[in-house]
């Protein structure tokens, strides 16, 4: 066989996206046995019934409704089709997550063919992007799906895009802005599409001088300018803009240059990575050479296009117009930095650094070692990621790993508490707890998961000093409901429904807060009112037996038997095993004149023990 011959063979693109689809399987293949993580992973899937079927009224709530801080409906829609095959099993969510992540590195491929004759350098590039580490925060977290169907569409997008710009057809350029629009629908980043175009013409060598290159991208851009806006008020909505407060404008500026330049180390180096990245304490050396490098990373833009470099000027300008967005010139979350960031954007790196690597070693004919070269580096890429999904195999290996690397952040030292809490080990989560409120006084998460504490404890008045301490910093929805269950708890009705109303002008489909309020009411002597409570209760928890018990018995005061054994037949139905459902059924009965002896019986063998009193006192003659 002739060299010619093998090197066509090597370059047969069904030899090149096998490789694809078997390495992704390989490096991901521990994702399939993963559950869910407690950060947003059961807000999106196991605790959102938007999901749970494609009604009217699902639908209308995909398009009209925030979701953690996003407006997304594609990808809840994306949700609501998992749950059709697979329910809330994690393994269909992986799977899905696993597949979108193989079609992107795909459409990859061929979208680097498109700019450039060389299908090693594209297979390279697709293998890159696909196997590097800091993709797992994407592709292996469940909640993350929004960043893989938006690269999705916006791939698709930048592929059709070269269509257009070889035939100037304005249906091809009508179908770019329509996947456009599926990339927004799923994630707000996809608004970065249009400036990314800017990118694709200069890799592509359209002059543009001519003003067609710019007045095309109009409607696009139009479209991004709305979808722009909805991801401000949706992370508004979450009171997630300002966590953190990085300072004066200089700061900023300064915080966003070090964030601009480490996001191009880690695809470089990727070592000592994190689900999350804190703030710097302060501005420092670091920062203001990070902000050397930016100024110096666009001078090179500009030489690199003047020079004719248009891969590398293509790639900076695709990096920089995509990475742009979460800088945080717009602060939103706690955190400066995170990887899922550069799932689009490190294509800009990763694009130039491939295709001079092989230009320069074809001139001196050794592409064979370039080959070797980038062979092994994928080789150590894929490595790296199984390795790195170890992470997601668990709750407390999630959350461990960010303490490992990030051990004086109050993030991952309450977050790591918060998991303990719920572990039941209140010992080592208080631990935690203090330390993240010794290391930032000011952040109310810690404080609020400090009272979450407590409340398990016992500890009522160290619960309320904490939630208090929270709610001083900031008015955080999750500290009112504690502490409205506090107050309900100790005999404070006025003060649980004031904080059970604070909650409720936030949040006015939460179920719980409406039971906390309804239950308060009732303390007061207020039947009425708290029955109207529980009734809006179960409207938004249809499924939740307690609701159904506190309403029957509620209807039950007011004589109106009929209805109340209604909603505790309901409670049985929901839970068979409960015997407090069917104890209370009984009291009903036996207050409407009806046997209420099988129900006590039914009672005390789910162990309700309250029910031996009962069959004593009315089932024995």
């Amino acid at each position: 066989m002739t060299a010619r011959a093998t090197k066509n063979k090597f370059e047969n693109k069904w030899l090149h996206l096998a490789l694809l689809v078997a390495s992704i399987a390989i490096a991901y293949s521990k994702v399939f046995h993963a559950g869910f993580i407690s950060w947003d992973d059961y807000e999106y899937v196991a605790h959102n019934k938007d999901i749970t079927g494609f009604g009217d009224g699902n639908i209308a709530a995909w398009f009209s409704k925030f979701y953690i801080g996003n407006y997304h409906p594609l990808t809840v829609c994306s949700y609501a089709v998992d749950y059709l095959f697979g329910g809330t099993q994690p393994f269909v969510y992986h799977l899905t997550n696993i597949i979108l992540h193989t079609c992107n590195a795909i459409v990859l491929y061929f979208f680097i063919n498109r700019l450039q004759p060389n299908k090693i350098v594209g297979l390279f590039v697709a293998l890159l992007f696909a196997l590097h580490p800091v993709q797992t925060e994407s592709v292996s977290w469940v909640a993350e799906r929004k960043t893989l169907l938006c690269a999705f569409f916006y791939l698709l997008a930048l592929l059709q895009y070269t269509g257009y710009v070889s035939a100037l057809s304005f249906k091809k350029m009508a179908v770019v802005v329509l996947l456009g629009l599926g990339s927004m629908l799923s994630k707000g980043v996809g608004v970065a599409l249009p400036l990314s175009l800017i990118a694709v013409d200069i890799w592509l060598l359209r002059d543009l001088r001519n003003k067609k290159v710019w007045l095309e991208k109009l409607p696009l851009l139009f479209i991004s300018i709305i979808f722009g806006i909805a991801a401000i008020q949706a992370q508004a909505a979450e009171k997630a803009l300002g966590m953190h407060g990085a300072g004066s404008v200089i700061n900023t500026i300064m915080f966003a240059a070090d964030a601009y330049v480490q996001y191009v180390v880690h695809l470089f180096v990727p070592v000592s990575l994190s689900v999350i990245y804190p703030y710097p304490r302060e501005v420092g050396w670091v920062e203001y050479l990070c902000l050397v490098a930016v100024i110096s990373i666009v001078a090179l833009a500009v030489i690199s296009y003047r020079k004719k470099w248009y891969m590398l000027c293509g790639g900076i300008v695709f990096y920089t117009v995509n990475i742009a967005l979460v800088l945080q010139f717009i602060q939103f979350g706690e955190c400066l930095m995170a990887d899922r960031y550069l799932y689009i954007a490190g294509i800009g790196i990763i694009v130039p650094a491939i295709y001079y690597l092989f230009v320069w070693l074809q001139k001196i004919s050794k592409q064979a070692v370039a080959v070797t070269g980038a062979g092994i580096v994928a080789l150590a890429l894929l490595i790296m990621t199984f390795e790195r999904n170890d992470i997601w195999q668990s709750d407390l290996d999630f959350f461990t790993s960010i303490l490992n690397t990030f051990p004086n952040s109050s993030v991952a030292q309450y977050s790591v508490g918060a998991l303990y809490t719920r572990m039941g080990e209140y010992d080592v989560a208080e631990t935690h707890l203090d330390k993240a409120v010794q290391i930032d006084p000011n952040n109310y998460k810690a404080w609020y998961d400090k009272g979450a504490l407590h409340l398990r404890q016992g500890r009522v008045d160290d619960a309320l000093d904490a939630l208090n301490k929270c709610l001083a910093i900031k008015e955080y929805t999750k500290a009112f409901f504690s502490r409205a269950m506090l107050y309900e708890g100790t005999g404070k009705p006025a003060l649980a429904i004031a904080d059970a109303d604070r909650v409720l002008a936030e949040q006015p489909q939460n179920a719980r807060a409406y039971y906390v309020k309804a239950d308060c009411l009732e303390q007061q002597g207020n039947i009425q009112a708290a029955l109207d409570n529980y009734n809006e209760a179960v409207v938004y928890e249809d499924t939740e037996p307690l609701f159904h018990i506190r309403r029957g018995l509620a209807l039950a005061k007011m004589s109106k038997y009929p209805q109340a054994i209604n909603d505790l037949n309901k409670a049985v139905s929901l839970n068979p095993n409960n015997g407090e459902a069917f104890y209370y059924r009984g009291i009903v009965k036996y207050r409407s004149s009806q046997n209420p002896c099988d129900d006590f019986n039914a009672a005390l063998r789910h162990g309700y023990k309250q029910a031996s009193e009962a069959i004593a006192q009315f089932c024995t003659h």
